[in-house]
């Protein structure tokens, strides 16, 4: 796919004076410019993630009310259910959320919905758990946003409801005692972009500090493994308390003993003490996703729990085996939903659905569409006259607004600007498409249309060192509105090349004297065009390729294409 080059405009005055006082290159000051951090002080504290820049929990609506139904539940003596959800940041906010309670020593159950049977959310089966727990308590964890009538269900049953969530709220909440969340239109809270996990952590955060206790004597700092991982899974911007997360995250992820269930999942992953932010996304989430996307995810649940390292090895063992099932399974939606697609002419969203694939692959595969053809993307699992969909955006699009406007067509629907479940009447589904497409041509201009590559600043081989790509490291984790930087340069010869692994073009590259390696992804069809000619652009990443105890700076090419 081409994509539209832009390069970050540069003032090479203030770029210059930034570099002098920060104290770092020219490169990742204009790096920072790019990303709107213009002060020396921001730079600093970005580079310095720290909890001392966690923001007041209690800033969060109805927070005060939530911690107050807490500690009348712990003085009580009840016992709470709480509920989540079966993608990676529903596991991870249960866990955290069941440890913490359970540290305090409240009596702790959790329930996990069945993608299947009953699909996303707070729902019947979870309420009925309740009751056969005799909680009078239920707090869910990544849902509930927009269960208004389970809500409403379980207070005539007595019981009283804490929300937290992350969703786009519905212009009416649900009437539970306290619903928690940064996207409430009423909401004082500086940083809305939290995972489900964040927003428990806050929740975490706000009851120990009501309840005057430490974070070290509830040895909260190696529960950070779990905000990261459902942070990083969620794809939520990788900024603000975010990349505090993430970075306290991956320290308890790096760690050698870390907890049972970890230890034994990056096992099997086989991820390394220096593991990156990057990997985890096809490492460790896919297999904790796996489970509620075949299986049961109330198994991952059990495994971050788990003190037993033999029954951790033999949970994330089966997690991987689910994991390779998923793969196989995927690729058969993955080539049926391609064959279902015009690719000179996809419409401005891509609305498919068939009666044969499998509901717990098709948000995955909705993500490597819109990749594939830069289009908003709707896939449909039919089962009778009910269709289960999972909907990814481009960034241009907010999708939730966008659903919005045809969610008259709908049964229900939930989710946030990039992602969204939803669920529709087979007999609709024709009118959804038509509706879709004529909504997001409504509101995309052709040039939206087009996939950008944003390039951070231009660059000379000669310019790319050691010490540059440590220094730009800095900037990990990388993610949603901190990506990794991209660089690119011109007058490039392919000195020599040849195709390696799965149609991957690795290359030795030439500018002026400067010789330097490179491999270029999935890109190996490129030769011919390349060979013919006479110069190219080559838009890319450094890093170190280490190979035999050997260093040496490669260059990930992201686009290439022939000179101007």
């Amino acid at each position: 796919m081409n994509h539209k080059w832009v390069v970050s405009r540069t003032n090479s005055e203030f770029i210059d004076y930034l570099s002098r006082e920060a104290s770092i290159s020219t490169v990742l000051a204009q790096v920072f410019v790019n990303r709107g951090i213009k002060d020396a002080a921001a730079i600093k504290d970005f580079l310095n993630p720290s909890m001392e820049s966690f923001h007041d929990p209690f800033l969060m609506p109805d927070m005060d009310k939530a911690v107050l139904r807490l500690k009348a539940a712990r003085e009580k003596d009840e016992t709470v259910l709480v509920h989540g959800d079966y993608d990676a940041d529903g596991i991870t906010s249960t866990t955290l959320l069941v440890s913490v309670l359970r540290r305090l020593g409240i009596k702790t159950f959790y329930y996990i919905p069945d993608r299947m049977t009953e699909g996303y959310g707070f729902g019947d089966k979870g309420i009925e758990k309740a009751v056969e727990c005799r909680a009078g308590l239920i707090i869910t964890a990544d849902c509930g946003i927009t269960s208004a009538k389970e809500v409403a269900a379980a207070n005539s049953k007595g019981i009283d409801i804490i929300v937290t969530d992350h969703h786009e709220p519905p212009e009416e909440l649900p009437a539970a005692l306290a619903v928690v969340n940064p996207h409430r239109k009423d909401s004082e809270y500086p940083f809305k972009y939290l995972a489900g996990v964040g927003v428990v952590y806050k929740l975490v955060q706000a009851l120990i500090k009501s309840l005057q206790l430490t974070a070290d004597s509830l040895q909260l700092n190696e529960l950070f493994d779990l905000v990261a991982l459902g942070t990083i899974a969620d794809s939520v911007a990788l900024v603000d308390e975010n990349r505090i997360f993430a970075a306290y995250g991956l320290e308890e992820i790096r760690r050698q003993h870390c907890r049972p269930g970890l230890a034994a999942l990056k096992e099997v992953a086989g991820v390394d003490k220096d593991m990156q932010s990057g990997r985890l996304s096809y490492t460790l989430i896919p297999r904790i996703n796996a489970a509620g996307r075949l299986g049961d995810a109330s198994e991952v649940v059990e495994l971050f729990l788990s003190e037993d390292r033999d029954k951790a090895k033999e949970i994330a063992q089966h997690l991987d085996e689910q994991n390779r099932e998923r793969q196989k399974i995927e690729a058969i939606v993955l080539e049926s939903a391609v064959k279902m697609i015009d690719p000179e002419d996809p419409g401005s969203a891509i609305v498919l659905w068939s009666d044969e694939w499998h509901p717990g692959v098709i948000g995955i595969v909705a993500s490597r569409l819109v990749g594939m053809f830069y289009r908003p993307v709707f896939l449909f699992s039919v089962k009778d006259s009910l269709a289960k969909g999972s909907a990814r955006s481009i960034p241009p699009l907010n999708l939730y607004k966008t659903i919005v406007e045809c969610s008259d067509l709908l049964i229900a629907f939930g989710g946030h600007h990039q992602a969204a479940g939803l669920k529709i009447s087979t007999e609709n589904l024709q009118a959804f498409r038509e509706s879709m497409n004529a909504e997001v041509e409504k509101t995309l201009s052709p040039e939206e249309m087009m996939p950008v590559l944003e390039i951070d600043a231009a660059l000379k081989l000669s310019d790319v060192n050691f010490t540059i790509v440590r220094e730009l490291g800095l900037l990990e984790p990388y993610g949603e509105l901190n990506r990794e930087p991209v660089f690119a340069t011109k007058e490039i010869k392919i000195v020599n090349h040849r195709i390696v692994g799965n149609n991957h073009l690795k290359m030795r590259l030439r500018q002026d004297r400067k010789d330097m390696d490179a491999i270029a992804f999935n890109q190996g069809d490129k030769v011919e065009e390349l060979e013919a000619a006479t110069s190219l652009d080559v838009a890319f990443v450094p890093g170190i390729n280490e190979w035999n105890g050997m260093k040496n700076i490669q260059l990930n090419v992201k686009a290439i294409r022939p000179g101007k």
